[in-house]
């Protein structure tokens, strides 16, 4: 690996959850030691369900999708990651579980860091897995509170409602909302088909609520919108 792309990896080691409050040293032994570089192409199923569970992931460069899918073959999108750092995987190294019950897919090339998930179970003489289980609560914590954003867009009434609550809930400090979605992978997510999602989006395009940007939506008038929460 040459020095640029060393020096890549470590600042989104350092930037991450799991490696706060970790020294240089220590996260060069998790990279020597435990983890392993892999590249998939767009499309590239990372691991899938029923696979073994035993490793832990953290994406370093790129997106994928985690999803499901039901009996008749229809995807249910979980979540999408973008943020360099993010772990997936993770919580199948503390369950007995013998099989992923979700897979997850590359939504482009992307670079992931696959760990050996033993080393968040180790326990005598392990301070670096000491340190890392400990880092992880904070990681649970933070996925813990997201799922409950997620419930709580579900559990809106009508269409509409649940389309705002998603809205609202990726507005940031300034009341931009950026799309990290895709419109059909924010179908999947909200559980609706794409079409009907086009429609209700159009029209509340047209009563002047919203209006679409590149790779954003521009909110026209927050009280209309928020008068659906």
């Amino acid at each position: 690996m040459e020095d640029k792309e060393k020096k890549k990896l470590l600042k989104v080691l350092k930037g991450s959850r799991l490696c706060r409050r970790l020294g240089e040293k220590e996260i060069k032994s998790l990279l020597k030691q435990k983890g392993t570089i892999k590249i998939f192409s767009r499309g590239e199923r990372i691991f899938q369900e029923m696979d073994r569970p035993d490793a832990v992931y953290m994406l370093l460069e790129g997106s994928v999708f985690i999803a499901k899918e039901t009996f008749s073959g229809k995807r249910i999108l979980l979540t999408q990651l973008e943020e360099p750092g993010v772990l997936f995987g993770e919580v199948y190294a503390f369950m007995e579980k013998a099989f992923y019950d979700m897979y997850v897919e590359a939504a482009e090339k992307t670079k992931v860091l696959v760990m050996d998930s033993r080393i968040f179970t180790e326990q005598e003489g392990d301070d670096l897995g000491r340190k890392l289980r400990e880092n992880l609560l904070e990681v649970f914590a933070e996925k813990a509170y997201n799922m409950n954003q997620k419930l709580r867009i579900l559990g809106s009434g009508s269409l509409r409602e649940r389309i705002v609550r998603f809205l609202v809930e990726c507005q940031d400090s300034n009341g931009e909302i950026r799309m990290k979605l895709s419109r059909e992978a924010m179908a999947d997510y909200l559980n609706i088909t794409r079409p009907s999602l086009s429609r209700e989006l159009g029209k509340m395009q047209e009563e002047g609520i919203i209006e679409f940007g590149r790779r954003q939506i521009l909110v026209k008038d927050q009280e209309k919108l928020e008068y659906y929460l």
